[in-house]
């Protein structure tokens, strides 16, 4: 059975659909069998694996609004990934979605559908704290948040972290973080340093990951292609922490 995992920060241009995408090529590259779920309208993590999201005839609205299965919305490609998709159609589903019953626990009959057919589900939620966003909380098992090296990004954090308090208490009372993901990270700067050592002193009983991933141009340059971190032709060093977080992940699975 699947342990489920959602990649979730309010703040966009954090790294987390760069985060969702590389951690499970990582965790397929490692023999683990995957499936992504995107959750952002903008349809992000559906782009990087290879896939235009406004040609899809089946994406995760079907299944939130149609109760379409899981299953046959389910795309794969040459990288080892499962993927369910989303394109601009979600941003309906979160409006049609306000007076449908059960209407926090969508996502979780989803994932429920196929989660005795992978090791690791990665929901990679939008940069809100909306129905939607609640609705990959209520679903998963635990909480990675990606934190940008930046004073904004660790604001945003402690919203996030209330909103989890509340899901907790009221619709998934296992659900737990598992720890905060420093992305962006920038060794030359007296601000990156900072906001290191900032989250652990604002977020002392929270797991800091020590996989670090590097600012690099190299992420959005293979976003662009469409390819894993791992593919770039040249060794990234930000790519190293998301083989060590992948590996971690499966020994404490």
């Amino acid at each position: 059975m699947a342990e489920v995992f959602v990649l979730a920060n309010q703040k966009g241009g954090v790294g987390k659909t760069t985060s969702t995408y590389n951690l499970g090529v990582a965790l397929a590259d490692i023999g683990q069998k995957v499936l992504l779920v995107d959750m952002d309208p903008q349809g992000g993590l559906t782009f990087c694996a290879g896939f235009e999201p406004e040609d899809l005839e089946k994406t995760i609205y079907h299944c939130l609004l149609r109760n379409t299965p899981a299953q046959e919305v389910v795309v794969s490609n040459a990288f080892g990934i499962h993927l369910i998709p989303a394109n601009i159609d979600l941003s309906i589903a979160e409006f049609q979605l306000i007076n449908a019953p059960a209407r926090e626990r969508r996502v979780t009959k989803i994932v429920n559908e196929v989660r005795d057919e992978y090791d690791f589900i990665l929901i990679d939620s939008q940069p809100s704290l909306g129905l939607l966003t609640l609705n990959a909380l209520a679903a998963a098992d635990q909480v990675i948040i990606p934190v940008s090296c930046e004073y904004l990004s660790v604001r945003g954090t402690t919203a996030l972290l209330k909103l989890i308090a509340k899901v907790r208490g009221q619709l998934n009372s296992k659900l737990v973080v598992a720890g905060l993901l420093p992305t962006m990270f920038d060794s030359r700067t007296l601000h990156g340093r900072r906001i290191l050592k900032l989250l652990e002193e604002e977020f002392p009983d929270l797991h800091l990951y020590p996989h670090i991933v590097a600012r690099s141009i190299r992420f959005a340059e293979t976003a662009a292609d469409r390819v894993p971190i791992f593919e770039a032709k040249i060794q990234v060093p930000g790519a190293l922490a998301y083989r060590e977080l992948a590996r971690e992940l499966v020994k404490s699975k």
